[in-house]
């Protein structure tokens, strides 16, 4: 596969969002493969789920296989890897800097900041002070919505569209409107600048490359909220929780000690929960399942076709599921409960918590 051909059909051949991923990725091509997944999503402004379906979009499995293409290109061609550090959002954060390049090329700020939105290098952080600085902008109803999220921007940052809408007592269409008119493509766009323009974690005198560490954790955090429903985790929890017994798959060993941590954390709370991970035996655990009992599956890269075959033998029979992963492809049912993952092991973990807390409340 030609990666870099890809990359620039993918500049008119791809929605919008991810032809601005193209061009990220043929400005930085040098440095991606020194990247991981969660540097690459940061330095582009978007979540892991986006980088994950824009390589697929490109015609890769996944990012990690994207990024392998990179390699392999840039060992064909010899290309030796420069020292500059990858371009992303926060050469364009500084609002003195953006009005320097507009001096300097003879433009007005409106018109550059315009440009950034075209190419996807938006001022993401000030996100905030465009709403501040719009209030008397906006219609009434819009202006409810405003204050809401200013009110409360973490909230606002993981809610649902009727989520939002409720709490500034307006319609969803509403909140769609509100998203456009604050310079958003959508809801999603605007909950996602809204994740990024949180305020980092305050490292004080800690060593800068941990306190870099605790803002990719946060920023983490803040794009699995943003994939999360709460009305699907109050489902599955009531699922747990009315469960006659609970039996956790893993497709992978990496999935394992998540799959572990999640008995663990029933068994403490009472329910009585199995884990599994051999195929064989999942297929004999999925054969003994029927009504009233609830099958969760771990699996942050694609099923295996043991583990998809067992999950419908279970489901035929009249077992729940619950899915907790990156790639479910068709592998979901109609009333099967999916909890998508944008990074496994943070998102993991936040899942858990979630899922066991509500048990608990």
């Amino acid at each position: 596969m030609d990666i870099v051909y890809q990359l620039v059909h993918g500049l008119s051949g791809l929605p919008a969002q991810e032809s601005r991923l193209a061009r990220f990725f043929l400005d930085n091509f040098a440095q991606i493969p020194e990247a991981t997944m969660e540097e690459l999503a940061a330095k582009a402004g978007v979540s892991p789920a986006t980088l994950q379906h824009f390589a697929r979009s490109i015609g890769c499995n996944d990012i990690n296989d994207f990024i392998g293409q990179v390699r392999h290109q840039q060992q064909e061609n010899n290309l030796q890897v420069p020292a500059a550090p990858m371009l992303g959002d926060a050469a364009w954060v500084d609002p003195g800097a953006l009005k320097a390049l507009a001096l300097n090329a003879g433009i007005g700020s409106e018109i550059l900041e315009r440009f950034s939105h075209s190419i996807g290098r938006e001022n993401n952080g000030d996100i905030l002070g465009q709403i501040r600085n719009r209030l008397n902008d906006f219609s009434q109803q819009e202006s409810r919505v405003a204050q809401t999220i200013l009110d409360d921007v973490s909230f606002a940052a993981s809610a649902t569209i009727d989520q939002l809408a409720t709490a500034a007592g307006v319609s969803p269409a509403t909140i769609t409107r509100f998203a456009r008119a604050a310079g958003c493509d959508d809801i999603r766009d605007l909950r996602m600048k809204l994740a990024q323009a949180s305020t980092p974690v305050s490292g004080g005198d800690m060593a800068l490359p941990w306190r870099e560490k605790l803002n990719r954790l946060q920023n983490a955090l803040n794009s699995q909220l943003c994939e999360l429903q709460p009305a699907v985790i109050n489902q599955a929890v009531n699922r747990l929780k009315q469960a006659k017994a609970v039996h956790i798959f893993s497709a992978s060993a990496a999935d394992t000690p998540f799959a572990s941590l999640l008995q663990y954390r029933l068994l403490t709370q009472g329910y009585p929960a199995n884990i599994c991970q051999d195929p064989a035996l999942m297929s004999i655990t999925a054969s003994m399942l029927g009504a009233g009992q609830v099958l969760v599956i771990f699996a942050g890269s694609a099923p295996e076709n043991a583990l998809i075959a067992a999950a419908h033998q279970a489901r035929r029979l009249g077992a729940e599921i619950i899915f907790i992963g990156r790639d479910s492809g068709s592998f979901i049912h109609r009333n099967d409960i999916l909890l998508p993952l944008t990074e496994v092991r943070y998102g993991s973990l936040l899942v858990i918590d979630l899922l066991c807390e509500g048990i608990d409340g």
